[in-house]
């Protein structure tokens, strides 16, 4: 019965282990995104290049079509996975603390059994 829940406390240490590695590898991922920000609105538009009806409704497309989600994916889409993270580290971590004591609780039972039969 120990067996089983030291497999499962490990398995657990493991699932935070490779989702505090996932989020460092995802904060990484974030900035290097957010570095590009730029490359939504380029190339600059300006009356010696390209100019007129469609050259705004192309920058309108530019700002609302891409800017605009890029935005949105690198502020609030990613502000929900590193809480989502977060809130999956927080649970395992309470699943784990929960297996630490069952395992002490069967620990101790085992001890108070084998003294037991020692006195007897």
């Amino acid at each position: 019965m120990l067996a089983y829940y030291y497999a499962q406390l490990q398995k657990k240490k493991e699932e935070v282990a490779r989702l505090i590695a996932c989020q460092s590898t995802l904060q990484g991922k974030q900035s290097e995104f957010q570095a590009n920000e730029h490359k939504c609105l380029e190339p600059e538009l300006s009356a010696s290049t390209w100019h007129g009806t469609l050259a705004t409704g192309f920058q309108d497309i530019r700002e609302a079509g891409i800017h605009t989600p890029f935005l949105d994916i690198a502020g609030a889409q990613f502000s929900k996975v590193f809480t989502a993270i977060a809130d999956k580290i927080n649970s395992l971590n309470a699943e784990i603390i929960s297996l630490e004591q069952t395992i002490a609780r069967l620990e101790a039972e085992a001890r108070a059994e084998a003294e037991e039969a020692k006195s007897k």
